[in-house]
């Protein structure tokens, strides 16, 4: 099966962020540029999944709370909140991960 990704914006530079044991958030140098806030992310996970979420912070465990992102797999990110909400995690404990995440910007941005 093939998936096509669409993510809006001219893109930025594309950062790695490794991935924890501890809940994490992007840091603002990640999505902002020149006082400028990203308006979309790709995210790909690397390779070991994670667990994210929104208005909570993902955990690991026997009854986790949180989506899995698989190795390999990508995420779009479509509009600022969700960027700032993001939030996540190892999937299992001790198993790092590592993101490949570029933001989008409005045209003009640079």
């Amino acid at each position: 099966m093939k998936y096509i990704t669409t993510v809006e914006g001219i893109p930025g530079t594309t950062v790695r962020v490794p991935v924890t044991d501890l809940v994490q958030q992007f840091d603002a140098t990640v999505y902002i540029l020149n006082n400028h806030p990203a308006i979309s992310m790709l995210i790909q996970c690397e390779d070991e999944s994670i667990r994210y979420a929104y208005g909570v912070d993902p955990d690991q465990g026997a009854n986790p709370v949180g989506h899995i992102l698989y190795a390999g797999q990508t995420l779009p990110l479509i509009n600022g909140r969700m960027i700032r909400e993001f939030r996540f995690i190892n999937e299992a404990n001790g198993v790092d991960g590592i993101l490949q995440v570029t933001p989008g910007y409005e045209i003009g941005v640079n």
